[in-house]
């Protein structure tokens, strides 16, 4: 499986909350041919002093620019160039020439990756009922960890329309900030991010509610998190969560940035003690580069080892081209962290969309995205719903499952994401990649051979918190050594109210109860036999018809 490959291109320089990464150097991109590029920028990182883009020499005759700071964290720096005096091959060579670079590349466009859809008869969210959504609903909806810690999912996107009724319940706001007053109220380095944090323009929400709403990001994050239960519209993969937007994240800068941002937030509430910062948990991106080399990539790709090292599971879609991406190239699904999980499309038939990428080793699994009905702005910055297709729909069920996940009520299953949340992050991706429902469409093109089943991952949990389900059954009864408590253990096809009695070899009802199995630990119950006489006795469990029974001894 791609999540087991060693990830060769990263070292930290910082192992204590994995601050910084270098890369080691690899070839020049094609500057002929491949995807769009933001003309005249180039993206570098400096192990040295960024201000020494020139040789003093030749300073009057400087052909660079510093234009921002990316990612400080990382070292990562936008410099810009006339594309009319220097050439792109020409910039590019001279960019690497500097004392300090590790790596320069340009800076590409990403585009979404959403298709139009094209049959509107298929009934509405159905997609839900594929993944086994409603089964997962009956342990949790969303919303929080055992631990009570408020569960976020950072959807990278153009814009988000969070005016709309079904998302605005479920938009996350930095509390610590106050909105619109040009300050860094919490000290995180960001000034203003109070609904989200936007790359571009260096706030939370400048040209999201207006300019640039978002079609497509209200549409990714209705898949995630639409509010649930709320008699109006639809229900996310989570009815509860917190989604945090990162807006106008189209080319690489934005990109890198946004992820930074994303790591600076859940870094400092592990190291707060969830005092401040939050708890994002996972990262979507819905959007991506066909034919890309992730040779040519890597700053992108280095960043998902940083994210992960803070317990930060990232998902992405992959192309919506039907090709190998390990032949033809994709970004970033041919990133090869083990804390990148890459899905393709499948159709409400379960079978592999006939336009999406595909790969052995660099795709994990499939989910559905053809049509999904969810959240829309109608193009025209107004609430609405509608169709979203394409690896971009998705994605976004699979990104909502991993929050979903955190949010069982089995507390040794997520107890350790504060204090080790690498192993925190594996135990949640494996239980939706070890766990898949096996799909012959996608055997040997994907690692896991399945497509996203909430239903099969729920029962991974419950196993991890020996909350077994099966035929109905007494498994064992222990007596205490006075004989007058039993310890009963139970199993029961699903979580609904059983009836537990006791009655005396003449049939006679002496006892009565109602038990409730718990979901996420052995049933046990401890019946006080003390006023019983000594004799033999029946106990039973049943509901309705379905009935099992077992005698025992009173001494």
């Amino acid at each position: 499986m791609k999540y087991l490959v060693p990830v060769l291109l990263l070292s930290f320089l910082t192992p204590a909350f994995n601050q910084g990464f270098t890369i080691q150097p690899c070839n020049k991109p094609d500057v002929t041919q491949g995807p769009e590029v933001k003309p005249g920028e180039i993206l570098v990182q400096f192990d040295g002093n960024i201000q020494n883009l020139c040789n003093n020499s030749d300073r009057s005759g400087c052909q660079l620019r510093l234009l921002k700071t990316v990612a400080e964290d990382w070292n990562i720096y936008l410099i810009g160039f006339d594309p009319i005096k220097t050439s792109p091959a020409a910039a590019l060579q001279l960019v690497s020439n500097i004392p300090g670079v590790q790596h320069a590349q340009f800076n590409h466009r990403a585009p979404d990756r959403d298709l139009e859809p094209n049959d509107a008869n298929w009934s509405l969210q159905d997609d839900m009922t594929l993944i086994k959504a409603p089964t997962a609903w009956d342990a949790s909806t969303g919303g929080l960890t055992p631990a009570g810690d408020t569960i976020v999912i950072a959807v990278l996107e153009k814009g988000i329309l969070f005016s709309h009724p079904d998302l605005a319940p479920n938009q996350w706001h930095n509390w610590g900030e106050i909105p619109n007053n040009q300050i860094d109220d919490d000290h995180n380095g960001y000034i203003d991010d109070f609904g989200g944090w936007n790359p571009r323009t260096k706030d939370d929400n400048n040209g999201v509610s207006s300019s640039n709403p978002g079609n497509h990001g209200t549409g990714v994050s209705g898949i995630m998190g639409a509010a649930g239960n709320n008699t109006i519209g639809i229900s996310g993969v989570n009815w509860n969560i917190k989604l945090m937007g990162l807006y106008n994240v189209e080319y690489e800068d934005e990109i890198i940035a946004a992820y930074q941002y994303v790591n600076k937030m859940r870094r400092t509430y592990n190291q707060t003690n969830g005092k401040k910062g939050a708890f994002v948990v996972a990262t979507n991106a819905s959007f991506g580069i066909d034919f890309a080399k992730p040779e040519d990539h890597p700053l992108w790709c280095a960043v998902y080892d940083s994210l992960g090292q803070n317990g930060i599971l990232n998902v992405a879609a992959t192309s919506n081209q039907n090709v190998n991406v390990e032949l033809e190239g994709d970004m970033p699904t041919r990133c090869t962290s083990e804390f990148l999980v890459t899905v393709t499309n499948i159709t409400k038939l379960a079978v592999k969309a006939p336009s999406t990428g595909y790969g052995a080793t660099s795709i994990d699994l499939g989910a559905p995205g053809t049509d999904t009905y969810t959240t829309s702005n109608n193009g025209l910055n107004s609430p609405s719903y509608g169709k979203l297709g394409g690896t971009s729909s998705a994605t976004p069920h699979v990104t909502g499952s991993v929050g979903l996940l955190y949010s069982f009520k089995c507390g040794v299953f997520t107890s350790d994401a504060l204090t080790n949340p690498v192993s925190c992050l594996r135990r949640v991706r494996d239980a939706i990649l070890e766990h898949t429902e096996p799909n012959t469409t996608l055997q040997g093109i994907t690692t896991t051979g399945g497509h996203l089943n909430l239903a099969r991952a729920l029962n991974a949990v419950r196993d991890i918190c020996d909350g077994v389900v099966g035929a109905l059954d007494i498994l064992e009864v222990r007596t205490t050594t006075d004989g007058n408590m039993l310890d009963v253990f139970y199993q029961t096809p699903n979580f609904e109210t059983y009836n537990f009695r006791v009655f005396n070899m003449l049939g006679q009802l002496m006892y009565e109860k109602k038990l409730k199995p718990e979901e996420f630990q052995a049933n046990h119950y401890a019946l006080d036999v003390s006023n019983l006489p000594a004799g033999i006795y029946v106990m039973a469990i049943n509901k309705g018809r379905n009935v099992t029974s077992r005698k025992f001894r009173k001494i």
